[in-house]
């Protein structure tokens, strides 16, 4: 069997709660709408973190696929508690 590669993976995360993490160290926890070939994602109802703080209710945000440092796929499956917290 072949292993899929990250942008399959991400697509099909399309319409989960992921947690985006950047190179500048913020975290970006919101559904993931959309992402391109280029892995640049788009979040809904996103909440901004900095050191695992929250410190910005943001609508809709495009992040830059060279400026991610990881996406945390199904992350309302993952961390439940900090989702029902947080949203």
């Amino acid at each position: 069997m072949k292993p899929q590669s990250p942008l399959r993976i991400l697509k099909s995360a399309e319409g989960n709660i992921v947690l985006v993490r950047t190179k500048g160290g913020f975290e970006y926890m919101g559904v993931l709408e959309l992402v391109d070939p280029v892995m640049n994602v788009v979040l809904t109802n996103c909440l901004e973190f900095n050191e695992g703080k929250p410190t910005l209710r943001l609508g809709k945000v495009v992040i830059r696929g060279s400026n991610i440092e990881f996406i945390s796929i199904d992350y309302g499956r993952v961390a439940p508690e900090e989702v029902k917290i947080k949203f």
